[in-house]
């Protein structure tokens, strides 16, 4: 059966079949990239982040190349090179029994252009130097190898795995995302130094930052990446920055800052931005203490996309109080806005019974998000489309609510209001509208039944539809019977080889 058609149009088949294009670019999930709606086995609703929508597909994927190369022995053959193209590991055990393979035919690890592990600690007896070794090895057998993802600690492996990249795929990495201890950063800036065609770079530091931290060799290198273009950084990353300032970076366009709850220490933003953010087209700064917004955009001007806190006290106006100064001047290229927080907006959630313990600070918060959100306008951004909505707790919230919270519904139609009056789309972190919430059963049945039946068609157009179609038929069955190729025939050939 396989032998019907050539190979080049069978991988063509396969490659369309496998759905994985996505997985092999180089660019790394934002802050802006969509979540969505599933139900749960017990029927409630909830979020699937962008990253588990990634591991899932990446699942289904698996599934569909495991069933090409079970097929047939040519068809294995062939879709080999989509099996071990893109490795990817959910239980840290499987690990282990992927040496074993690849060292069966050297082949299988050229083909391997992206290496992801959800999961890595020691499993089943097996000790952390053994889970270490397994991943070295594995990296060794990837020459080939553009993308590397690792979301768990390496930090008892960091410096094997760092020398593992370094040495076997220094010019072939393109994207990096992995976990570290914001002691190794000396590590960190050394193996940037060997990796200079690195595209997209996410580091997540775990834990606090050290009171000393001695760079050694690493302070003061004038680092130089010439091919990046996106920087994620999330966690306490202040030396990284304070560092970055002086890396010659020209192409760099995506920076994503992320300081979770960390509240003390933040590095000079604006000094950086100084430096690196003149062509900077995305700018996602997600921390609690307020910035000089203004300034920030005017460090970058091109900008089109751009996150910020809208909890976030910023200057308010001279002459109006209730406007806040959001920029110096109107911004030229600011398409969409995204605004993280907002979790005391609405009155839903933990916000809703922390306002009954402190009715003050609620208050406050929600004058801010107020003042910040009026200022998200088209005079301080004439190219404004979008408004953005980033925060998914707020949305699960909402969602669990039904809504707002009565006594807050009137800002949620005043924000929709002031956004419908400019044609500014207010959205989700699901990319919906805003205020758009998973229907129930229930709520799903009644709108089925007030949804009006489709006009029936006459006897007569429905024989001369179906004539035309017969006829079509016809033509194509007798066009496959010429090649000597239909799914009959296909069926009928998967057990002859």
């Amino acid at each position: 059966m396989a032998f019907q058609l050539p190979n080049e149009l069978w991988l063509a088949i396969f490659n369309f079949a496998v759905e994985d294009e996505t997985l092999f670019e180089h660019s790394l999930l934002t802050s802006m990239a969509e979540s969505a709606w599933f139900k749960m086995i017990y029927g409630d609703w909830s979020l699937r982040a962008p990253q588990e929508t990634s591991n899932l597909m990446q699942r289904r994927s698996y599934t569909t190349k495991t069933a090409i190369v079970s097929t047939c022995r040519t068809w294995r053959k062939l879709g080999s090179e989509f099996l071990f193209r893109c490795l990817f590991f959910n239980d840290p055990a499987c690990l282990r029994k992927l040496c074993p393979v690849l060292d069966s035919d050297n082949h299988l690890g050229w083909w391997t252009k992206r290496l992801h592990i959800t999961r890595y600690y020691a499993v089943g007896g097996v000790t952390m130097d053994d889970m270490e070794h397994v991943l070295v090895s594995t990296i060794r057998r990837c020459p080939n190898l553009e993308i590397f993802v690792v979301n768990w600690s390496i930090s008892t492996s960091l410096s094997s795995v760092i020398n593992a990249l370094c040495m076997y795929c220094p010019l072939s990495l393109r994207t990096l995302h992995i976990h570290i201890p914001p002691a190794a950063l000396a590590k960190i800036i050394l193996m940037l130094e060997s990796l200079p065609r690195l595209v997209a770079v996410y580091l997540e530091f775990d834990g606090q930052h050290p009171e000393t931290l001695h760079l050694g060799s690493a302070s003061g290198i004038a680092l130089s990446l010439p091919k990046l273009r996106q920087l994620s950084l999330r966690g306490s990353f202040q030396e990284f920055i304070e560092q970055a300032i002086g890396w010659t970076m020209p192409a760099l366009d995506n920076l994503s800052l992320d300081f979770l709850n960390y509240r003390e220490d933040i590095p000079d933003i604006i000094e950086f931005l100084t430096h690196h953010g003149s062509d900077l087209t995305f700018l996602d700064i997600n921390c609690i203490p307020a910035l000089e917004v203004a300034t920030i955009l005017d460090l970058c001007p091109l900008l089109t996309t751009f996150c910020f806190n809208l909890d976030w006290r910023l200057p308010v106006m001279d002459n109006d109080p209730l406007r806040c100064a959001l920029v110096h001047r109107p911004h030229a290229n600011i398409t969409t806005i995204g605004c993280h927080q907002l979790l005391y907006a609405f009155g839903v959630g933990y916000a809703a019974t922390y306002a009954t313990v402190d009715p003050l600070t609620t208050h406050v918060v929600r004058r801010r998000n107020d003042v910040n959100f009026a200022a998200l306008n088209k005079q301080n951004f004439p190219r404004l489309q979008c408004v953005r909505v980033l925060s998914r707790m707020l949305l699960r919230d909402l969602e669990a609510a039904d809504g707002p919270h009565e006594s807050c519904f009137e800002r949620w139609e005043r924000w929709w209001n002031q956004c419908a009056s400019q044609r500014v789309r207010l959205e989700d972190c699901t990319g919906a509208l805003f205020g758009t919430l998973p229907l129930n059963d229930d709520q799903e049945e009644e709108e089925k039944a007030e949804k009006p039946e489709l006009a029936k068609s006459t006897p007569e157009q429905g024989l001369v539809e179906l004539r035309q179609l017969l006829a079509e038929c016809k033509q194509m069955s007798n066009a496959v019977s010429h090649e000597r190729f239909g799914r009959q025939y296909l069926l009928q050939g998967q057990t002859e080889y």
